[in-house]
């Protein structure tokens, strides 16, 4: 099986090449990784796994070239081992995840469709700095709540202008459908859930802006979706700052998240608000070796909150040993006072743990 399924994939590859090579560059990278999950838990309604050994494969495929009229395109398609929700939809049932196509008449303005990509509000969801994962990808049972943004698990299209400012983007992106399944077709009207017949459930847009003066970096985004298929639903909002400080040898920096609402369409007398805060530093310890750590705290209220519980406190610490295109890592997060799903911050649900995991890029 795994020969027929290599020599289907050197067959497509060399005829991809055979009908592109005039137009375009084809480049072929990726990942593969395993991680080693280890942990203990308190309270009764603490659903983190105690252990927990998996792995995760990336294969990218990209292209870039000119066109005949001066503009220069790029492509790239990700095939992804790991499912995951975008919070609205389930996971990802197919191997390819992430795509985008961008066209670009000068070299500071972009056109794109993207599904998944890092554009809009989203390019400023993490803006600290961080060794190995973002805050929340840590271990995935930390409660905190991220950056609500329109790309994520959906088919946007947008604009960018680069160079606005130091090494500054602005982003724009806007999805008409947020209930679009990953197999949305580009000859279908539609494909999805949540919505009965071509009925609109819900769209949004956001955008992003980050800039580099000097050893500073600056990110902010905003984030705007339209809920319709109920006339209670909550529309949320969210919106992020955060600054960062980049030295030779290490780097400080401090983030600011409040959502208002959920992705998820939901009654607005069932939905809360949520302001999360991370301070984080980085440090090259050696030449080969990295430290890093972090402290979220995470305050709930809003309507579907009856009773106000403690703030989420997490905290995290890293070290990463780069080989190169290897890295191993290890990993610990003490998150205490956790959310229940959908409800309030409650004391004594609380977890810890620890991760091992290696990383070899190609």
């Amino acid at each position: 099986m795994k020969n027929k399924i290599t020599k289907s994939i050197g067959v497509l590859t060399v005829a991809s090449l055979m009908t592109t090579t005039a137009f375009s560059q084809v480049t072929v990278s990726g990942y593969a990784e395993v991680g080693y999950l280890v942990g203990g838990q308190n309270g009764t309604m603490n659903t983190a796994s105690s252990k927990g050994l998996g792995g995760e494969t990336v294969i990218t495929i990209a292209g870039k070239g000119s066109l005949t009229n001066g503009w220069t395109y790029s492509a790239y398609q990700n095939f992804d081992s790991d499912d995951a929700g975008n919070g609205r939809n389930t996971a990802n049932v197919g191997p390819m995840t992430t795509r985008a196509i961008e066209l670009m008449p000068t070299k500071d303005f972009k056109l794109f469709y993207s599904f998944d990509g890092v554009y809009g509000g989203e390019i400023a969801r993490t803006a600290v700095p961080t060794v190995t994962e973002r805050v929340a990808d840590m271990t995935g049972a930390s409660g905190l709540s991220e950056f609500i943004d329109v790309t994520s698990g959906g088919h946007t299209v947008g604009i960018e202008a680069l160079n606005l400012g130091p090494a500054g983007r602005l982003s724009y992106a806007f999805n008409p459908n947020l209930d679009a399944s990953p197999q949305q077709s580009s000859d279908r009207l539609y494909s999805g859930t949540l919505q009965s017949g071509q009925a609109n459930a819900g769209s949004g847009y956001s955008i992003g802006y980050s800039v580099a003066p000097g050893p500073v970096k600056i990110a902010a985004g905003y984030t705007k979706i339209d809920q319709r298929q109920s006339s209670t639903a909550q529309d949320p909002t969210s919106k992020t700052l955060g600054v960062q400080y980049i030295d030779s040898t290490y780097a400080i920096g401090a983030q600011r998240t409040k959502n208002e609402g959920l992705k998820a369409a939901i009654s607005s007398t069932a939905s809360f608000q949520d302001q999360v805060d991370t301070f984080s530093a980085t440090f090259a310890a050696a030449k080969d070796i990295t430290i890093g750590a972090t402290y979220s705290k995470m305050e709930r209220s809003g309507p579907a909150i009856a009773t106000v519980g403690p703030d989420t406190k997490v905290y995290q610490a890293v070290i990463a040993y780069n080989l190169g295109p290897v890295v191993a890592s290890i990993a610990y997060e003490d998150a205490k006072d956790k959310p229940i799903t959908n409800g309030a911050t409650t004391a004594g649900i609380d977890s810890t743990t620890t991760k091992f995991k290696v990383k070899a890029n190609f």
